[in-house]
């Protein structure tokens, strides 16, 4: 009786532990099942995330070629201001808007030459709109190109007109910002009159076409040229004032 009880015991355990070890063995199925359900939820969020992302970029750099295409083309339409910029920096703007003042035919003569521009030639507005789009950088140099031009534009104005006040142009500002965008040029820029600041431009241009080269490689811009352009564009804030103020004296 005592063998057939310890037989019995025996066998009742062994039951037990196969049911404990199926039971287990199940819920370790089940947990790699929800595991792999998991898994896979996991793939297809990362799946829809990075093609949200792709979608993303795709969207942000379509943005970003119609903004370089819109900054570009304004430089395009400021060739005439280019022009004017191009006559002040063959002439002596002191002496010849001393002549302006005095001789009416001396103002005939300058408002032909500068018939094709005016103090509203410089109008930024679109661009302004397409800025979100545009490196930091690239922008900067635009500020500095559109700023020559903008003194020469002012400058060509009181030629035309006989304004004879070189003071309200002095070209400070100016000078700040441009020494700001090309530091390798600061010894010319400190040197020269604002008339030759016109040489800088086809310089600019190259710079402006380089950062936009960046752009469209995906290339990021580094954090010192990010600094300088920051520092540039606070510059060129400066100078914005100083223009809104010489334009109503004007």
């Amino acid at each position: 009786a005592i063998l057939r009880s310890s037989t019995a015991g025996k066998r009742q355990s062994k039951m037990i532990a196969y049911t404990l070890n199926a039971e287990l063995t199940k819920k370790q199925e089940t947990l790699k099942a929800d595991l792999r359900l998991k898994e896979l939820q996991l793939e297809s969020l990362k799946a829809t995330a990075l093609n949200g992302i792709s979608k993303r970029q795709s969207v942000l750099f379509d943005k970003q070629v119609q903004a370089i295409e819109i900054l570009w083309s304004q430089v395009i339409d400021l060739l005439p201001a280019k022009g004017a910029a191009q006559n002040l920096a063959v002439i002596s703007f002191d002496s010849s808007l001393k002549l302006s003042s005095e001789d009416p035919k001396a103002r005939e003569m300058f408002e032909m030459i500068g018939s094709n521009v005016s103090l509203t030639s410089i109008d930024t507005k679109c661009t302004h709109k397409i800025r979100p789009f545009i490196s930091p950088v690239a922008w900067a140099y635009f500020i500095a190109y559109s700023s020559i031009l903008s003194h020469a534009i002012m400058k060509t104005h009181m030629l035309k007109k006989g304004l004879n006040f070189p003071d309200i142009v002095n070209g400070k500002n100016l000078r700040k910002v441009l020494i700001t965008a090309l530091p390798h040029r600061k010894e010319y820029i400190e040197k020269v009159d604002s008339g030759a600041y016109f040489h800088l431009l086809d310089e600019l241009e190259s710079l402006m076409l380089l950062s936009f080269n960046n752009t469209l490689k995906g290339e990021n811009e580094d954090k010192a040229a990010l600094l300088q352009a920051s520092e540039l564009i606070k510059a060129s804030e400066e100078l914005s004032n100083q223009d809104r103020a010489e334009q109503k004296n004007a």
